[in-house]
């Protein structure tokens, strides 16, 4: 199947994205205008530490207009390696730093209308390393037994889609239950 983008123009721009308006060519030969956000790259980080613990954020979020629970993650800055990138937002958002990295794939965020593609890590060996967070950054830490975490995805508590895609595909590197 033949897909082709025959132009793109820019409609909108804002320091975090970048709205275009992109004409695409069909198999059959027809064409059709797309809206496309551009919008950079990001990580998502499962932090677990030696007690079975799974640190999350509590922050508010606009799109969903309340306080979520959810992974520390954050945006890659000029073609940055993800992993560094997960290293620094690892430090910001939680205040560790972790021994030991396992890079878990990765997944587009909402592929129908945006470019935005996320990294995923496991970091394991945390200890203290904070660095400062960023300014319009209100966090509060939590930390829960990663039997908990599994029960409260299941109960349909956690609802933060990055969230959800990490725990999968963590499954094959975390301990089950009585391990820890």
């Amino acid at each position: 199947m033949n897909y082709k983008i025959n132009h793109e123009s820019d409609e909108y721009r804002t320091p975090l994205f970048t709205v275009k308006q992109v004409n695409l060519s069909f198999p059959d030969g027809q064409t059709r205008d797309y809206d496309l956000i551009e919008i950079q790259d990001a990580v998502t980080i499962l932090p677990l530490d030696e007690e079975g613990k799974v640190y999350f954020v509590n922050q508010y979020r606009v799109g969903a207009k309340k306080v979520m629970l959810e992974l520390p993650a954050g945006k890659i800055e000029d073609a940055e390696d993800p992993l560094l990138t997960a290293q620094r937002e690892l430090r910001e958002e939680i205040g560790m730093a972790a021994r030991a990295w396992t890079r878990l794939g990765g997944f587009y965020m909402t592929p129908g209308y945006a470019s935005e593609y996320m990294h995923c890590y496991l970091a394991q060996g945390l200890y203290p390393d904070p660095l400062a967070p960023d300014v319009d950054e209100f966090i509060n830490l939590t930390s829960l037994p990663l039997d908990e975490v599994m029960r409260m995805i299941q109960d349909q508590v956690i609802d933060d889609s990055k969230t959800l895609a990490v725990m999968m595909l963590a499954q094959r590197f975390l301990p089950t239950p009585g391990q820890i």
